[in-house]
């Protein structure tokens, strides 16, 4: 299932939580030091006495399972302590796993109630997902609310959403074409790091449709584009050079 949802980030990548108190702290020393199940043993610990990194913790070591059972089921149970507690990233994790039926029942209404609660907290991701499940992925199609949260997720610094945008606006899919409001989202999205908004930009130098046609400034996106392995920019660049150079 994880394959059918490739344009779906996860946030479970974040790194162990630390906080200088107790338990918490005494599970992330242990974590650094590669014993894991002492980790687990501090940050258990940590999350029965209402500690909500603890849980969060917890569940990102049995998720993740490295160099210990992955247990999602654990997990899920351990982000849902925490996410009542109040913890955002918790939460975003546990509505990733509502959605794929990691550990609990597939659920996109539940997925997508926990994605609005931290995308409202500000989580750029949360609110970047809402708009591929409003895309087809689980809930009714609705191209509006698309537009709506990839601007919300953009706003918040999503790279990928501002990219999306751009090329909603680029194509005029469920907005009107708008050619500098899709320049300049492509630009915010290369200035985040996203390579395919830098070499899509710089395309649109080459064509002169938006802009006046400039090889030195695209010679200069698909430089970066190609800088973040963007094989598409490296190409670019090299059948350009010559017509400059």
């Amino acid at each position: 299932m994880l394959k059918t949802l490739s344009k779906i980030t996860i946030l479970l990548l974040l790194g162990l939580q630390a906080l200088f108190a107790g338990s918490v702290n005494d599970g992330y020393v242990e974590y650094q030091k590669g014993n894991n199940q002492q980790a687990i043993e501090e940050f258990k610990k940590a999350c029965d006495n209402g500690a909500s990194s603890g849980c969060y913790n917890l569940g990102l070591m049995y998720y993740n399972g490295t160099q210990i059972e992955q247990e999602y089921f654990k997990a899920a149970e351990a982000f849902a302590k925490a996410c009542d507690d109040g913890h955002d990233k918790a939460c975003y994790n546990l509505a990733y796993m509502y959605q794929n039926g990691f550990g609990v029942r597939l659920d996109p209404k539940k997925a997508l109630e926990l994605y609005e609660k931290t995308c409202k907290a500000g989580l750029g991701a949360s609110c970047y997902n809402i708009a591929n499940m409003y895309d087809g992925q689980g809930v009714e199609k609705d191209s509006f609310k698309v537009v709506d949260y990839l601007t919300k997720a953009c706003s918040l610094n999503h790279s990928k959403a501002c990219y999306n945008l751009a090329m909603k606006y680029k194509n005029e899919d469920g907005v009107e074409r708008d050619l500098s409001r899709a320049s300049s989202l492509y630009n915010k999205s290369c200035d985040l790091g996203y390579a395919k908004a830098c070499y899509n930009l710089g395309v649109m130098y080459i064509e002169g449709e938006y802009f006046v046609q400039d090889y030195i400034r695209a010679l200069e996106l698909f430089t970066k584009a190609c800088g973040m392995n963007l094989k598409e920019g490296c190409d670019a660049y090299n059948d350009l050079k010559g017509l400059v150079y």
